[in-house]
């Protein structure tokens, strides 16, 4: 199949599918994405896909995931992973867009965006009115990723851009490839979620004048922490099945917010058919 077709039909899957997807109430981290990040996973492609410049997967399935960060309820939705790579340069990564700067043995570093959910104007949980609604936030940083064989090790740094936040998160991974035979992969993974002072009031902070709630100005610091198993089933040479489980706990800067005092453990699972080109 030749490049320009193929980023062709990614594209209209892709718009056909997400249009559809329901609107997430709430504020959510990153739903979909599991294992390697893409900067790592797309340098030890099959020499067969390497032929293009374009590389990547397309994945369609169900997500299991609270019905915002701190929910206790959880709701199963369709849901889109997409992974796009372009001479192991450029990427794209569900919500996430970036480039390699520097390309090294055991350095892969660059610049990197992304868009993160808000809180919806459509909340579902009992005391969120509307006015608590909070925009989608664009930001933009930088990441740091190394693998030694197959042991890997990310960072993620992101600063908000525009008047949703100004302040700074990170994100930290760590994660191990077991290739248990040709066709099957497993991938555990931990990590942690980081924020300042900024960032963390404009999502679970509560300002000296909200009309229901009493002040709240959370500390910055580590807000989640988070396990995860990821698993690959090769079903043939473009096709494969790929299944996540994540569990994560909710610090108490976060967890002590009147928008997310439901459940401190989160748990979300995606499982769905893979097209890789």
């Amino acid at each position: 199949m030749g490049t320009a077709l193929k980023r062709y039909i990614t594209f209209l899957i892709f718009l056909t599918l997400t249009s559809t997807l329901p609107a997430r109430a709430g504020q959510s981290v990153d739903l979909n994405r599991s294992g390697q990040p893409v900067y790592i996973e797309s340098v030890p492609v099959d020499d067969e896909r390497r032929k293009d410049s374009w590389v990547g997967q397309l994945g369609v399935g169900l997500n299991l995931s609270p019905d915002f960060l701190g929910a206790g309820a959880h709701e199963v939705t369709t849901a889109v992973d997409l992974r796009l790579s372009y001479k192991d340069t450029f990427f794209l990564e569900n919500n996430k867009i970036g480039a390699v700067v520097t390309s090294r043995r055991f350095l892969r570093a660059g610049i990197i965006a992304r868009l993160q959910d808000g809180r919806r104007d459509d909340l579902s949980r009992a005391g969120i009115a509307k006015s608590d609604a909070l925009s989608d936030a664009v930001e933009i940083g930088v990441f740091a990723g190394t693998s030694f064989y197959k042991l890997f090790l990310s960072a993620e740094a992101y600063w908000g851009v525009g008047s949703v936040h100004g302040g700074m998160s990170m994100e930290l991974e760590a994660g191990y490839l077991f290739e248990l035979n040709s066709s099957f992969k497993l991938v555990p993974v931990i990590g942690m979620s980081i924020g300042s002072r900024d960032y963390l009031q404009a999502y679970y902070g509560v300002g000296a004048d909200h009309p229901t709630y009493t002040a709240y100005h959370p500390s910055g610091g580590a807000y989640e922490v988070h396990a995860e198993l990821s698993a690959e089933h090769r079903l043939a040479k473009n096709w494969l099945v790929k299944g996540s489980l994540r569990a994560s706990k909710l610090k108490d800067n976060a967890f002590d917010s009147p928008f997310a005092r439901e459940s401190r453990a989160q748990l979300r699972a995606f499982l769905g058919l893979v097209w890789l080109f």
